[in-house]
């Protein structure tokens, strides 16, 4: 059965009466100080009423719940940290041992023994090989590859007042509602929210508008023959045109008053310290003027992850459903030590498209599909960063103590980029390159010296 625990462990002390302070402080010059002392019960109803029913949200955003999520399937928390206006602090799965952690059986099979058994089964399988390679020294971040989307994770989630009626909105009427456990763990928070804040949430089916489900519409129009192409790890499918020069003109106006032609006639002369200035700084807004657009192919699920969280970016995942579960898998170096660790790593992706196979002939919901895919099935993604958080994401992601999988990731981004804006990511790469010294503390790879000359000699290279 699906049986998440969901707990609100802090909240905006007098919540409502804080957001409908926060909408008197628009109207009334009072000092806001006094507009809380005098804000009563009834003002508190009909504000909020109001404010609701014109959609002007941005005053209960002042109002912030943290949430604390357990025996919820890692596939709830793909869903979940989608969305963005948040912040998440998930169990890892490259340090602690996911041996024990149990998985969610659906409740569909609970009237369907045959089928459950059969799930059960592969299911303890797919644990027993996550504990038999971490017996056998596979790294749990490479064992994790065979932990089926079903296993148990705990997350603590903080979200304002806002983005959690977005967040509930998509778990009970949005594209959550057809997965059982989605929709239970909305509906769960949602009684829990409503007893904190009952005026805000008492109506949350109409506090956003229903769209429908457009992923058989997409299906009927746009069916292709997949062809079977080797395809790049990291492919830009579009960037802004001339993005050094765009980073040196945003530069130009915002400390200098003069006009586009001015600019034009000394731009090429003084463009490279411009940049150099902007690099240089505490704050470097210019940097966010110039977008690039990734597809990413061939990711494992559990590096989608890693990717996630970087938050301020546009990220695009298939799907699930409508991707289906991906026959291809990621073979980390670490299971091919030996020919016994690698046939059982390769017979547990077996064992999953057993499965998989077997619901869809026994007309098991496709929704329910998804908790049998491995973190190590791939996918392609889509993603647009500004120059400003991919600076952010190389920093953190080139890094010796990055997981190895995004870590490549990341490296084979930062050539791209580097070839398109060579002055603009001139200084790009993990924080020894980037500061000059190392931020991990005792974590730290032992390899500054080395680390920082790869990235010395890979930007001496691609001089322009």
């Amino acid at each position: 059965m699906f049986e998440p625990k969901i707990e609100i462990i802090a909240h905006t002390p007098d919540i409502e009466k804080l957001c409908t302070t926060a909408i008197r402080q628009t109207y009334r010059p009072e000092h806001p100080k006094e507009l809380l002392e005098t804000t009563d019960q009834k003002t508190i109803e009909k504000l909020i009423e109001n404010i609701t029913r014109m959609g002007h949200f941005s005053t209960l955003e002042h109002g912030c719940f943290t949430i604390s999520f357990n025996n919820v399937s890692v596939f709830f928390e793909e869903f979940l940290i989608e969305h963005r206006l948040a912040s998440y602090s998930v169990k890892s799965r490259r340090y602690v041992n996911y041996g024990e952690a149990g998985f969610v059986i659906p409740d569909y099979f609970d009237k369907n023994p045959d089928l459950r058994k059969r799930y059960v089964e592969t299911m303890n399988f797919l644990f027993d090989t996550y504990k038999f390679l971490i017996e056998k020294g596979v790294p749990i971040e490479d064992a994790r590859f065979v932990l089926p989307y079903s296993f148990h994770t705990s997350i603590i989630a903080t979200m304002n007042v806002r983005e959690l009626i977005h967040f509930l909105h998509a778990c009970i009427y949005g594209r959550g509602k057809r997965f059982e456990e989605i929709r239970k763990i909305g509906e769960t928070l949602l009684e829990k929210v409503q007893k904190i804040a009952p005026n805000i949430y008492k109506d949350l089916k109409n506090l956003e508008p229903e769209f429908p489900d457009n992923e058989e519409e997409m299906k009927r129009i746009a069916s292709f023959h997949t062809k079977q192409r080797k395809k790049p790890k990291v492919e830009i499918l579009w960037h802004i045109d001339n993005p050094d020069k765009k980073v040196a003109i945003s530069a130009l106006i915002r400390s200098k008053k003069v006009d586009m032609e001015e600019i034009e006639e000394k731009l090429t002369e003084i463009k490279e310290k411009v940049i150099d200035v902007v690099l240089n700084s505490k704050r470097p807004r210019e940097l966010e003027q110039i977008n690039f657009t990734f597809r990413i192919n061939n990711v494992s699920l559990s590096t989608l992850t890693h990717i996630s969280r970087h938050r301020i970016q546009s990220l695009i995942v298939p799907s699930f459903t409508e991707f289906g579960k991906s026959h291809d898998y990621i073979v980390p170096k670490s299971v091919t030590a030996t020919r016994e660790i690698e046939k059982r790593y390769r017979l547990a992706f077996e064992k999953s498209s057993e499965l998989h196979e077997f619901l869809l002939k026994n007309h098991v919901p496709e929704e329910l599909l998804v908790y049998n895919y491995l973190s190590g099935n791939l996918v392609d993604i889509i993603t647009t960063m500004n120059a400003r958080e991919l600076y952010h994401f190389f920093r953190l992601r080139c890094c010796m103590r990055a997981q190895w999988e995004v870590r490549d990731i990341a490296n084979e981004m930062l050539i791209r980029v580097k070839k398109i804006a060579p002055l603009t990511f001139k200084k790009a790469g993990p924080s020894c390159y980037l500061y000059g010294k190392c931020t991990e503390g005792k974590f730290a790879c032992g390899k500054f010296t080395e680390i920082v000359e790869k990235y010395k000699k890979f930007h001496e290279e691609t001089k322009v």
